[in-house]
């Protein structure tokens, strides 16, 4: 606690009555409830949107994904607009929370665009590598003319994100796209506090990890549930941390975005380096005085999010354009 920098004002407030949870003993049902249940206030404005939910096949074996599709009220009818696939974060264990239908509705309305947020299924019922699989699956079809033909998007023009786990898996879409020659390439990736090692020793993990939101144990909580063995701690498209160099050559562009008093700040900041060196174009800014998941947790609602949700709308419309 001692090692905190200065704190927004919601920060501080959110970390004065922060109840500590014990993962480890508190049935995974009960936590997604409590997750899933703090919504964001109606009062805080957003773009008029159109919302439908409907269930994407895989490619493996055909199981149905939910998703739903946010499109601006508007738009026309038939209008054939952008997309971009979302990927809530949650530690791959928790469902999407209040702050994603608002940053959702936010890009749909003011890039002009059809997002598509992903509901994929989570730990421990499914483990690596399912969650990608599925998250893959999403990205395929939605780059189908088919498809896209019949909810009224370009399937040349998707871009995709998400926020810490779903940030991770935005990655190791990008490289699969990559190895599997998909026909319609990926536009942009918006990475919000990725999470990129299985463990790291950084500055921002040793700091920020005791009596903040995203604590050790419970990063350790999330990985446990997630993997299917040790071994996938060293597979790239489990861990982005794993990928060589090789692999990040030719990624579409990227924005990261990280939070100054978040642990894995570090490591979206090492993993923007190493894009750099691949010669991805690729923007990095870091959010200060706020902690993780400060954009999707309703609480943390702030100046900020607005400022960083200004930078996505921007850097998607210049990827659509």
């Amino acid at each position: 606690m001692s090692n905190l920098p200065k704190l927004s004002p919601v920060s501080v407030a959110l970390m004065s009555v922060l109840p500590v949870i014990d993962y480890n003993t508190v049935p995974i049902e009960v936590l997604r409830s409590s997750h899933a249940s703090i919504a964001l206030s109606d009062e805080i404005l957003r773009p008029k949107v159109t919302v439908q939910r409907i269930e994407i096949p895989t490619s493996e074996d055909g199981h149905l994904i939910p998703a739903d599709i946010y499109r601006p009220a508007s738009a026309m009818p038939n209008e054939i607009l952008p997309a971009m696939v979302f990927l809530p974060g949650g530690g791959f264990c928790l469902p999407a929370q209040g702050g994603h239908p608002f940053i959702a509705s936010k890009i749909s309305g003011e890039v002009n665009c059809v997002v598509i947020l992903a509901h994929y299924s989570l730990s421990p019922e499914v483990r690596y590598p399912v969650a990608v699989e599925e998250c893959y699956s999403v990205f395929e079809w939605a780059t189908n003319p088919d498809n896209a033909s019949k909810l009224f998007f370009d399937p040349t023009k998707v871009a995709m994100g998400g926020d810490s786990a779903g940030a991770s898996l935005t990655i190791s879409i990008s490289v699969l796209a990559k190895r599997r020659n998909l026909k319609n390439k990926m536009k942009h990736q918006i990475l919000y506090y990725p999470a990129i090692y299985p463990n790291a020793a950084t500055e921002s993990r040793q700091n920020f990890t005791e009596g903040c939101i995203l604590s050790r144990d419970t990063i350790d909580f999330f990985l446990n549930n997630y993997i299917s063995s040790e071994k996938d701690k060293l597979d790239p498209i489990c861990f982005p941390s794993n990928l060589e160099t090789e692999d990040l050559i030719g990624l579409p562009p990227v924005l990261i975005i990280t939070g100054e008093a978040d642990p894995l700040r570090d490591e979206g900041e090492i993993f923007a380096r190493r894009l750099l060196d691949a010669e991805v174009i690729v923007s990095s800014y870091r959010v200060h005085g706020v902690l993780h998941g400060f954009l999707s947790i309703p609480p943390l609602h702030s100046k900020e999010v607005l400022e960083v949700i200004d930078m996505t709308t921007g850097a998607l419309r210049r990827a659509f354009s």
